[in-house]
């Protein structure tokens, strides 16, 4: 993917003649001797060229062009064509991937084409940076995104009317140099277009000397053919990383733990700590987060309608659920699926490391709350422990912890629901029992009695080796003669890649009655008609967040209508 420009044109007539003077470079590309003089001197700089100023005034100065160190040659890749598709953002295709089976690897291979500009453009971008640098600041506060909204559209009007200015290029030509010299200046290089490949999950730099590696949310873990330069450069990310934030890494402080505000969370490590090299470590989150009809969408198969339906109940009635499963299972997911099913006029305060749950913007009475990492001195933190105990006296309906890690978060977690607020959270479990031992058990050590408190588990899983997330089980806790017991209501059954309904709830029923007065008949139908109404989204297509939250906003305002309409068919665009 190329870019030309009229630099391109001056190093293709220096590569044919050689030397030539500025007057004679003028008339052939068409521009003045000043503008020619001032390529060849960025060109000088770069060491493509040099400038003969003879001593005769009347002589014309010459342009003489010195040609680059040879660079190696990068090998077609030769393999079977797995997927191919364009990056785009705001529209515009700034990235082509190609992902190929690879004979040698015996593992699929990911390759991206980008816009590149010729050796001679190269040296003049250079020289925009420079004029650019005397007039914005490269540091960033993350906590004013408007001002960087502002500031990010300065420096692209003021790097456009300069490239505009000298180059006069298409509009097409001009937008990606922009975007080039903005992604070098303020961003992250080549990194960034993998940055807005929706289809990746993480983006992983072990040392310069390995390419750069991404995980694919279809294809897991896979090479690239982009690599860093030189070690320096990856520190040099690093420490742009952490200007963001406000965090310093250094030889003195050689870890970095930061979340970016665009949502993407980052580790950094510098040599010698991490021994091959330094490290950057980048998990991305989805741009359109999963809702609860993703999960039912035969393409995912996540959970089964009926499972569905039964969360949903459980989030109308306030009931209270921890979601547990593996690192990258889908606990968050799940759980911001859920929250999406609340009624708009709750008030809802979620508290997080980072801001991971995206709610639709019908819940207005939503309080998104975010801990604080000490500043370089250790002053300054905001646990989550901290929010946790505020959030108390915040008038809450719901609240949600991003994750139980401590036995103090724990406490304070069980203790509000002691206080009459419906909660929910995840851990870091594989099963149902496995999450009552992690509770129960030090280092947390929760008494039994405040477990009981937990009416339902959701438990997801991940399978590396197919590379698919599921549900794996949804169990009711029951207050049993010796401690807490399960009763696994839902399960996955990895052989047929099923779901099948295991027992019937007991505590989950008497505690409906008891809230509701709802009889179990009733409360089957009550299920039975959300299945109905999730089907109905399913087939009309209603399944990002901002959709799934006009659903349920109507839902809760007219039941009874929402559910005819779903039964016969209706259109969205009546009813919603």
């Amino acid at each position: 993917m190329a870019v030309e420009t009229k630099i391109d044109k001056m190093v293709t007539l220096l590569r044919k003649n050689k030397t030539m003077s500025l007057r004679t470079l003028a008339r052939e590309l068409s521009i003045s001797e000043e503008l020619v003089e001032k390529f060849a001197l960025c060109m000088e700089k770069a060491g493509l060229a040099y400038i003969h100023y003879p001593i005769n005034m009347i002589e014309n100065p010459s342009v003489t062009y010195v040609a680059p160190p040879v660079e190696a040659q990068k090998a077609a890749h030769v393999g079977k064509l797995l997927s191919e598709y364009d990056i785009t953002q705001q529209g515009d295709a700034i990235g082509h991937v190609k992902i190929f089976h690879s004979p040698e690897e015996r593992r699929p291979l990911y390759l991206i084409a980008l816009p590149e500009a010729g050796p001679g453009t190269r040296s003049y971008l250079e020289e925009v940076k420079q004029e650019v640098s005397r007039t914005f600041q490269i540091w960033v506060d993350e906590k004013n995104p408007e001002e960087n909204r502002r500031l990010f559209e300065g420096r692209r009007k003021l790097i456009s009317d300069i490239i505009k200015k000298d180059l006069s290029p298409s509009p097409e030509v001009l937008d990606e140099l922009a975007r080039i010299v903005l992604n070098e200046m303020y961003g992250l290089g080549e990194l960034e277009a993998l940055v807005e490949d929706r289809r990746l999950e993480e983006i992983v730099i072990n040392a310069a000397k390995q390419p750069v590696s991404v995980y694919h949310k279809e294809f897991g873990w896979l090479r690239t053919n982009i690599r860093m330069k030189s070690e320096a450069e990856i520190e040099n990310f690093s420490q742009q990383i952490a200007r963001k934030v406000g965090r310093q890494i250094s030889t003195l402080n050689p870890i970095l733990d930061a979340h970016l505000g665009t949502g993407e969370r980052v580790n950094a490590t510098l040599s010698p700590i991490s021994a091959y090299g330094n490290t950057i470590t980048m998990r991305l989150f989805a741009k359109n987060p999963w809702t609860i009809v993703s999960f039912i969408k035969k393409e995912n198969n996540a959970m089964s309608p009926e499972m569905a339906a039964l969360l949903w109940q459980a989030m109308h009635y306030e009931m209270n659920i921890l979601t547990a499963g593996g690192t990258a299972s889908g606990k968050t997911s799940a759980l911001n699926a859920l929250l999406a099913l609340i009624q708009p006029f709750q008030r809802i305060i979620t508290i997080e490391d980072t801001r991971e749950l995206y709610l639709p913007t019908y819940q207005w009475n939503w309080v998104p709350l975010v801990t604080r990492m000490p500043n370089p001195e250790g002053m300054g933190e905001v646990t989550m422990l901290d929010l946790m105990v505020n959030s108390l006296r915040m008038r809450p309906d719901r609240i949600v912890l991003g994750e139980i890690r401590r036995k103090r978060e724990a406490e304070v977690f069980f203790e509000a629901m002691h206080t009459g607020h419906s909660v929910y959270s995840t851990v870091h479990a594989d099963t149902g029992q496995q999450v009552l031992k992690r509770l129960i058990e030090p280092p947390i050590e929760i008494p039994e009695s405040q477990v009981e408190d937990v009416h339902l588990l959701l438990v997801q899983y991940r399978d590396r080796r197919r590379n698919i997330r599921r549900t794996h089980e949804i169990s009711e806790v029951l207050c049993g003669v010796s401690g807490p017991e399960l009763n696994r209501v839902f399960t996955w059954k990895p052989r047929t890649d099923g779901f099948e309904s295991a027992k019937a709830p007991h505590r989950y029923m008497e505690e409906l009655n008891l809230r509701t007065g709802m009889t179990e008949a009733e409360v089957n139908a009550d299920q039975k008609d959300k299945i109905t109404v999730l089907s109905w989204m399913l087939k009309n297509g209603l399944e990002d967040v901002e959709s799934v939250g006009r659903v349920m906003k109507a839902y809760y305002a007219d039941t009874a209508g929402i559910v005819d309409a779903a039964e016969k068919g209706t259109s969205p665009q009546k009813v919603l």
